[in-house]
């Protein structure tokens, strides 16, 4: 009689295979590899979130495991590249959260803008520009001639560059209504351009959150859905730093599903959903 061959189990695809479980020794192995390779400290960040995308970014290009992945990005700058882009992304869009950006401008952007020569605006961890060029817009219709200053920064200077073009596709203006499109961009080659008096306030620039100094006093600081990715220690730290980097009365914006739990403790007064006023 035959004997059948044994059905051989089901192979898992590398960009299936389960996340292995978070592995200390090997988390700080590779967070020595991210420093001395792209210059990003991954102390200051949740670990298990860190784990996660790493581990998934190699399987899903084959790779065995996080190691592996260390020692191809030593050798193939498009791919570390790749690496960097993922490990720095932040998603978001224009008017994220439209009723939290309309108080922000009704509440505190308007009252700045006609009380003050000048309103100085962070945008910390701007990504691909969505953030500070929508605070460009919201100023222009509040006040089409008053002086606004917006710093922009971010870690990645990928994000930076294409933020620079203030180029985006169909798809990224999903927030922008159709008067705002008229006012503030031009749609050239399938593609909408914001204008220059939108692009003029803004300067944007590489900057770590964590280590590189301050360039305040700033009227309002927006930090939004950034913070969620950082240790409590980390966030903490930041929390400090951003109420040092405002001038008294300025307001800090987070994102809708961030709070500080404890704003006073670090100087900062709760103001409304998502906004903390420095006293």
């Amino acid at each position: 009689m035959e004997t059948l061959p044994r059905p051989r189990p089901p192979v898992v695809p590398p960009a299936f295979a389960p996340i292995p479980e978070l592995d200390m020794v090997a988390y700080e192995r590779i967070a020595r590899e991210v420093l001395l390779l792209l210059g990003i400290d991954l102390s200051r960040y949740r670990p298990a979130q860190v784990w996660r995308r790493v581990n998934g970014f190699a399987a899903a290009r084959g790779m065995p495991d996080a190691d592996e992945l260390m020692v191809r990005i030593r050798n193939d700058g498009a791919l570390r590249q790749t690496f960097l882009d993922m490990l720095t992304i932040n998603v978001s869009e224009f008017f994220r959260n439209p009723e939290i950006w309309q108080a922000l401008a009704e509440q505190h952007l308007r009252p700045m803008l006609r009380s003050q020569n000048t309103v100085r605006i962070w945008s910390a961890g701007c990504s691909l520009g969505f953030e500070p060029f929508t605070i460009a817009m919201l100023a222009r219709e509040i006040a089409p001639f008053a002086e606004v200053k917006i710093l922009a920064t971010d870690v990645d200077e990928t994000s930076l560059s294409k933020a620079r073009k203030g180029t985006f596709t169909e798809a990224q203006m999903a927030g922008v209504s159709p008067a705002r499109r008229r006012r503030f961009f031009r749609l050239t080659d399938g593609k909408w351009q914001v204008q220059p008096e939108i692009q003029a306030p803004i300067t944007f620039r590489r900057q770590d959150l964590v280590t590189d100094p301050c360039e305040g006093p700033f009227d309002i600081v927006v930090c939004r859905n950034v913070v969620i990715y950082f240790t409590e220690q980390a966030k903490a730290d930041l929390y400090g730093r951003f109420r040092d980097c405002l001038r008294p009365g300025g307001i800090l914006f987070l994102g809708a599903t961030e709070a500080i739990p404890s704003a006073r403790a670090f100087g900062l007064v709760p103001s409304g959903l998502s906004f903390y006023q420095r006293p």
